[in-house]
This record gives C-alpha cells, structure tokens and sequence, in this order.
C-alpha cells in the first residue's frame, strides 16, 4: 500500500480527491512518469512526420505507433487523474454498503488494510504469473451516508504506475451491486 501520511478523510470527500501529505519522492515519482509519458506519447510523431523518411514505404506499423501513442496519452491522464474520487450514489445505507464492499473485495482475494468508520482499504498483489508481480494495488473506499467515493491507486518498488483500466471494472462492479 501506498503511504497515505495524514490522510484527510472530511477533506478528500469534500474535494473529491485524495488529500494527504505525499513524500518528495512520490512527487519526484510523478514528474518522472508524466516525462516519460509524455516523451513516449511525441516518439510516434517524431518518427512519422521525419523529414529523411521515404514515405512511399508508409506501411502500418507507423499508424500502429499512432495507437501506442494514444495509449500513452491514456496513462497521463490516468496518472493526473489517479487521486480523483468517484462518486457511487447508493440506495443503501453505509453499513451496507461496507458489507457490499468487504464481500465484494474478499471474493476478489484481497487482503483489508484499513477498515474504519468512514476509511476502507484493501490491497491486492498480482498473481504470481503476472508480469509486474511487484506492484501491489489499494483499493480506497470512503463511506458518506449512502455514498461510496472511490479510487485505485498502485505502489511500485521503484515507481507508482497509473492504474489504467481495473478502476473501470471496480466502478462498474461496485454500482452494479450498490443499485
């Protein structure tokens, strides 16, 4: 799990954002990636648009690089985006709603962090047959009468990668059983 120093709870439901006091190093981590982002997002261009290239020879793997670069234009924005809350409107009541969650997460073989009055947390490491089995993935839920805010964020050993599509499948799953 990631460190959630003086994590904010009134205030992260308020904002709808994780408010908590990050370590130089995530904020290092941060810049990193976007850099990196966004150097792998311009690559595709630089290397279509080449003056010295014989474009009579344009075959698809320069329109499959287009396709990369979307993908990474996706990442920037899932890691700018990575500490907004989603909001889930729920018809029940928030002891319920933790017990939907709790089910839910433990059927998902994840292992809870935190579980408060308002704070969930449950962590989850990949299988062993994953690629990247050292990034572990929190789920945070915050429990607001009958709303559930919700985000998912990954710690890495060595940088925070984006969550790039589970956060959908968790928001799909979790409104689906709240409704």
């Amino acid at each position: 799990m990631r460190n959630l120093k003086n994590l904010d709870i009134e205030k992260s439901i308020t904002k709808s954002k994780l408010v908590y006091s990050e370590s130089w190093s995530d904020i290092f981590d941060t810049i990193l990636l976007f850099i990196l982002f966004s150097f792998l997002f311009i690559c595709p261009f630089l290397i279509y648009f080449d003056p010295y290239r014989d474009y009579s020879k344009t075959g698809t793997e320069y329109y499959l690089l287009f396709f990369m670069s979307l993908f990474f234009a996706y990442a920037i924005y899932r890691k700018a985006t990575e500490k907004h809350l989603t909001k889930i409107i729920s018809k029940y009541d928030a002891e319920r709603n933790r017990a939907i969650i709790s089910k839910y997460c433990n059927k998902l073989g994840c292992k809870r962090a935190i579980n408060s009055k308002e704070l969930i947390i449950y962590n989850k490491s990949p299988d062993a047959l994953a690629l990247n089995s050292v990034y572990q993935s929190s789920r945070i839920f915050f429990l607001d009468k009958n709303n559930i805010y919700m985000t998912m964020i990954k710690k890495g050993r060595k940088t925070n990668f984006p969550v790039l599509f589970s956060q959908l499948f968790l928001k799909a799953d979790i409104k689906k059983l709240c409704s």
